[in-house]
């Protein structure tokens, strides 16, 4: 468990530096000031990096959500090694957390026209109006500061045990770079007090009529709000019984797209289906198709793994268990020969090990993103050609994009559906399932018509 942990932190490390390094530069920033306001372009732009910024925060938050639980107590009670390893990943998390938000905050929207514009709801990505002021409010909150302060205390405490992990497979890294993960730590008495400040001084521009009692309530919401907006992976719509029949269903070369009905991650990606994975099969499907990978893959393909899934913690062969942890399921089946199919989960194999794509970006394959796992298999075969609509610069390809892919050059057929509107109590197969399909995300028209 904390090697998967600790991978998800390397490369969430890596998002960092990617979002402080794509953030508008000051130059940008100066000219948006300038002329008082967003052009087209740059609004894009913004847009963007920000839902790249969310998306990389959100995921910190469910790393952090899963020490939390794995340790199930407050630093001072932890004693054994593993217990320390647990912290020194969770310890590092909340280090890149507070990086990233400093860069939105104190480099990016240091002016009110930015500030305002990171207000505005972005609906492309589903981003909801105040996020700006959320997470000023997340950062000076009194409960974090106090609690990032418990953890330096903590740290500095046993700083003797924690180098002495130094050379450990899974949080070595962490530890040395301790010092640099650190800076971003601003917990003084003084900086809080400044940033509080700061912070009042945006709510009473933004709610002049607001009285400073209600404002400086606002400063004190705590952290537990925050963390209670993760989602529960225990107790979701698609139970045992549901998994062992869709299982049972699932032909290799499937996509699977899932959803959580509560998600935090929900409102950074854009679409009412925010996720999928390829179904490659159990080791007896690989073998009775003939598909052949390399050794070291094949002794990871074995049990129960039968998806390949990219997520958070990188692109991984998965149970069918751990990927249908979900609320919502929609199955595609590709209309290719059997050929092909095997070929496709030949060539998807191959990006098992490789690390999340949160730049989100189809240019390079050293990364991945949950769709690419699918262009990457299918694209190319029997003249199957994905569209990679352009957004900010940047080629890639949504879930929704992918299923409107599906729906109207039918390259894929929706062949079964659960957990949403007209199915949720059990599994629809057959020609209804696209009709249903379509109206969890392809909204009517409103308004009068045309004429």
């Amino acid at each position: 468990m904390p090697g998967s942990l600790s991978g998800t932190l390397r490369s969430l490390v890596d998002a960092a530096d990617a979002i402080e390094r794509d953030a508008p530069s000051e130059l940008e920033l100066e000219s948006i000031v300038a002329h008082g306001g967003f052009r087209p372009r740059e609004d894009e732009a913004i847009g963007f990096w920000f839902a790249r910024m969310l998306s990389v925060r959100a995921s910190l938050w469910a790393l952090i959500d899963e020490v939390l639980a794995a340790l199930g107590k407050s630093p001072n009670a932890i004693r054994g090694r593993d217990e320390l390893r647990y912290f020194v990943i969770g310890y590092g998390a909340v280090c890149v957390l507070v990086r990233v938000d400093r860069v939105m905050l104190f480099r990016v929207a240091k002016h009110s026209i930015v500030q305002r514009k990171l207000n505005e709801p972005f609906p492309e990505y589903r981003i909801p109006r105040k996020q700006y002021t959320r997470i000023f409010s997340a950062l000076v909150d009194q409960a974090n500061v106090l609690a990032i302060r418990e953890a330096m205390l903590f740290a500095t405490s046993h700083r003797d045990d924690i180098m002495g992990l130094g050379t450990d497979p899974d949080v070595g890294f962490i530890v040395q770079r301790l010092e640099e993960f650190e800076s971003y730590l601003n917990p003084s008495k003084l900086g809080y007090l400044r940033r509080s400040w700061t912070y009042v001084s945006h709510k009473w521009r933004r709610r002049g009529v607001v009285s400073a009692t209600n404002i400086l309530a606002a400063v004190l919401e705590g952290f537990g709000r925050t963390a209670s907006e993760l989602y529960d992976t225990r107790n979701k719509q698609v139970g045992v019984e549901v998994r062992e029949t869709i299982g049972n269903f699932l032909q290799p070369g499937d996509v699977i797209v899932t959803r959580h009905a509560k998600a935090l991650t929900n409102f950074f990606l854009p679409g009412f289906w925010p996720h999928s994975s390829l179904y490659v099969g159990t080791q007896e499907q690989r073998e009775k198709s003939g598909v052949t990978v390399d050794q070291a893959r094949e002794q990871l393909w074995v049990d129960d793994i039968c998806v390949l899934e990219a997520r958070k913690d990188g692109v991984r062969l998965r149970p069918l268990s751990d990927t249908l942890a979900v609320d919502m399921f929609v199955v595609l089946r590709p209309a290719l020969a059997i050929d092909s199919i095997r070929q496709a989960i030949e060539r998807a194999i191959p990006h098992e090990g490789k690390m999340y794509n949160f730049d989100f970006d189809f240019f390079n394959s050293d990364r991945l993103v949950c769709t690419e796992v699918v262009y990457r298999a299918y694209d190319g075969l029997e003249n199957l050609r994905f569209p990679l609509p352009e957004r900010a610069g940047r080629k890639a390809l949504s879930v929704e994009d992918m299923l409107d892919f599906a729906l109207d050059e039918g390259a894929f057929e929706p062949v079964a559906i659960f957990g949403v509107d007209g199915c949720e109590k059990e599994i629809v197969h057959g020609s209804a399932v696209r009709d249903i399909l379509v109206a969890t995300y392809r909204k009517p028209p409103t308004g009068p018509v045309a004429p």
